[in-house]
């Protein structure tokens, strides 16, 4: 799901921890150009640059197709190595390894960054102006450090999760409003009609699989509108969507979007007649704090609520 935000600028000491991680491949690598990316669905971006002394045409910022990317030949399903030790014999890169020659890069050493559950992160890789063979333990050292980077990235992205539906919990909130309240956006605030009767009829397990089940009706509805947005879970059957720079047309469509999938159920939930009410607030540059847009958007679900459900109101 596309963003607002880029997760990592959120964790702890993440900028430290990826200069370190560099450093330490630098100390296997000491002639190699060093630098940590990260993948969106079509970009590569450099995060972080190692300090070198090669004339190499990489910086630190920089964004690159993924069309354009050597890294993209890396075989993220096995999670191994790529290695290209002379790119001007590898006729079967085409037009990247133009690329890469005016980048100043003849040698290429990209190891994937993956988590657990099969999610791509990004790269360390090692690149250097002249051919050269790269060696199997110096290999391995950097697979290490990119799996204990790994390890890092899942324990930072895990305190901002909500366990169960794998949405932003409420602690990630706080922070993303912390930076975020200056720029213009609009806030659903959504509570499941029906829902306690599930859990009371059909037991705890029928309503956690229920709440997984909503999380990502909710994420499709923000994917396939291509906006910029994030979902939140504020606990039980609450829950944030975060939308940025949207007008008032497009706002109603996401509610309506929302409102017809969350009340069609074609299982064992039918007859429930689970349904959404949602309350909706729109910020602007002024700075409001979040207890103030969430009481905003709570009046306006309550107002949904009272109404009728299964509809959604302004504030």
């Amino acid at each position: 799901m596309k963003k607002i935000l880029k997760e990592y600028q959120f964790y702890d000491s993440f900028n430290e921890l990826a200069i370190d991680i560099l450093a330490l491949a630098k100390e296997i690598l000491p002639e190699g150009f060093l630098f940590l990316s990260a993948f969106t669905d079509k970009e590569q971006h450099i995060l972080k640059v190692a300090e070198n002394k090669e004339e190499i045409h990489i910086n630190e910022g920089a964004i690159i197709p993924l069309q354009s990317a050597i890294c993209t030949r890396i075989n993220f399903t096995e999670g191994k190595a790529l290695v290209y030790e002379d790119i001007s014999k590898e006729e079967s890169l085409g037009d990247i390894k133009n690329t890469y020659q005016s980048t100043n890069v003849n040698a290429y050493l990209g190891v994937p960054v993956i988590l657990r559950n099969g999610e791509v992160f990004g790269t360390i890789c090692a690149v250097q102006e002249s051919a050269t063979t790269f060696n199997s333990n110096s290999i391995k050292l950097i697979e290490k450090l990119a799996k204990m980077f790994s390890y890092y990235l899942e324990l930072e992205s895990m305190a901002y999760r909500d366990h169960l539906t794998g949405c932003y919990n409420r602690y990630f909130l706080e922070r993303f409003f912390n930076q975020y309240t200056k720029k213009e956006g609009t806030i659903f605030f959504m509570d499941l009609d029906g829902f306690k009767k599930i859990n009371d009829q059909l037991g705890h397990e029928a309503g956690d699989f229920v709440l997984k089940e909503v999380s990502l009706r909710i994420e499709n509805v923000i994917q396939q509108s291509t906006l910029n947005g994030a979902v939140f879970r504020l606990g039980g059957d609450e829950f944030i969507v975060n939308l940025s720079n949207i007008n008032k047309e497009t706002v109603e469509d996401i509610a309506n979007a929302l409102i017809r999938n969350l009340s069609s159920w074609d299982f064992h939930i039918k007859d429930f007649r689970l349904s959404v009410s949602i309350g909706i607030v729109t910020y602007s540059r002024e700075k409001q704090s979040l207890d103030d847009l969430l009481k905003k958007a709570d009046n306006a679900l309550y107002r949904a609520k009272a109404s009728g459900k299964n509809t959604y109101r302004y504030f």
